[in-house]
């Protein structure tokens, strides 16, 4: 990949659309435009400034190819930090094609996956996490997702990783003085004061190692299984929270004997709901089938909704929806038809489940904030602090607090020991923030965006 010439590509979707953006990055930006651009006032296309928008026409040997909205961007004031230049013209295909081959032509090369935000990394106006942030972004699934991506874009980790790094090239600098100068009179810190510090960023990773556990379902979404006894609103629950009839309503027990899923946005997150076969006692052949593979995906799910019937009283089948509630690695009890005479006497004080009415639509909002509110303390985060979504960031930041934790232990041993723990970690700071990669590296994440970001 060259950096010293001008890239071009589409950057909006492929299909029809109202308008089309092509982009430009690269030292030449403006006299490609120049060569093909005519205002529609009286301004020479040769004068355009930048950061103003202009309309006019886009030529081609052959004739017009649209009438289009310019922007020039003169460096550093752009996404890669080059001179660049945007072109709006109609969303067609055909138009969009026309317009690219115009402008390569003309001096452009096609850009690569991702090398728009590569320049801006190498150029460094955004670090390799902000760079993942902007994938992140571009891919996000909920709006939960997107807003831990745009917090990873706008530097989020990257400054809380600073806060950390600011304490470790404090400690490293007390260290390498006495280990350095010995004999000097000026005083370094205690160990003890050290520690401290080491400890402080210990916190701080252990924070961010948390939040993971939270980031991953943002990312990647939630498993989640709706178990309960026969005819007690399971499938009335997922067609609720997904506004859809997927599931079957009827009422005979025993109506769903497979595994429905559907997948929706619950709370910002992801989520892929599983309706499940009714748990209960001395089933048929059929149903003790469902019944199986209902209590496997209760197992495998991340989170569990067990329904109960409010307007039943306790049996065996609900002590077994209870049981299989509590091996779950997220357990949500509900109690449904709450709308009905109540009858069921609640065994368990260590659950305190929600109170439900899905044929009334009452109480769904409160089911949805407690969802949100277990996947936030999974991971221990609140809605203002970043998250930790990828599984690159988990593993550099594991060796952080590792390195940091072995500066600790070996600062009784000797004060050598303790620096090369910590030049570990400010090692590990410099492969999360891109301040040291390799080739390998870069590809990788590169190698995820579309042509034109």
């Amino acid at each position: 990949m060259k950096l010293d010439d001008t890239i071009a590509a589409i950057a909006t979707p492929i299909g029809e659309g109202g308008l089309g953006v092509i982009r430009l990055s690269g030292q030449n930006s403006l006299e490609i435009i120049q060569k093909a651009f005519t205002p529609k006032s009286k301004l020479k296309s040769d004068s355009l400034k930048s950061h103003r928008l202009y309309f006019g026409k886009l030529k081609d040997k052959t004739g017009t190819i649209d009438e289009v909205c310019v922007v020039y961007m003169k460096a550093p004031r752009s996404y890669t930090k080059e001179n660049s230049a945007e072109v709006s013209c109609h969303g067609s295909p055909a138009v969009l094609r026309r317009a690219l081959k115009c402008l390569i032509t003309n001096g452009a090369r096609m850009a690569e996956p991702g090398e728009f935000t590569k320049r801006a990394f190498l150029n460094g106006r955004i670090d390799l996490s902000q760079a993942e942030g902007v994938i992140d972004l571009i891919k996000a699934r909920s709006e939960g997702a997107a807003d831990a991506a745009f917090k990873l874009m706008e530097g989020g980790l990257s400054s809380r990783i600073n806060v950390v790094k600011e304490k470790l090239v404090h400690t490293l600098a007390q260290l390498e003085a006495s280990i350095d100068f010995p004999d000097e009179e000026f005083q370094t810190e205690t160990d003890e004061q050290l520690i401290k510090h080491l400890d402080k960023a210990t916190d701080r990773m252990n924070s961010l190692l948390r939040s993971y556990e939270s980031g991953k379902f943002l990312k990647h979404g939630m498993g989640l299984a709706i178990i309960g006894k026969p005819n007690v609103g399971k499938s009335s629950l997922l067609n609720a929270l997904i506004e859809e009839e997927r599931s079957i309503v009827t009422g005979h027990p025993g109506t769903t004997r497979d595994l429905i899923r559907a997948e929706t946005e619950l709370a910002g997150l992801p989520v892929e709901l599983i309706d499940t076969a009714g748990l209960h006692c001395s089933p048929e052949e059929v149903e003790a089938i469902g019944i199986e593979r209902a209590l496997k995906a209760a197992k495998s799910a991340d989170a569990v909704i067990a329904l109960f019937d409010a307007s039943r009283e306790w049996d065996e089948a609900d002590e077994q929806v209870l049981e299989t509630l509590k091996k779950a690695k997220i357990p949500i009890a509900v109690i449904n038809k709450t709308d009905m005479t109540h009858k069921l006497n609640w065994p368990d004080a260590s659950i305190i489940p929600l109170p439900l009415s899905v044929k009334e639509r009452v109480g769904i909002d409160g089911l949805l904030e407690s969802i949100k509110t277990v996947v936030s303390d999974a991971g221990n985060i609140s809605q203002e602090e970043p998250v930790v979504t990828r599984t690159r960031h988990l593993e550099i930041f594991k060796r952080i607090a590792s390195d940091i934790q072995r500066a600790k232990d070996e600062m009784a041993i000797g004060r050598e020991l303790s620096a090369a723990g910590v030049w570990d970690a400010l090692e590990e700071i410099k492969r999360f923030t891109g301040e040291s990669y390799t080739d390998e590296i870069l590809s990788k994440i590169f190698d995820e965006f579309c042509i034109g970001k």
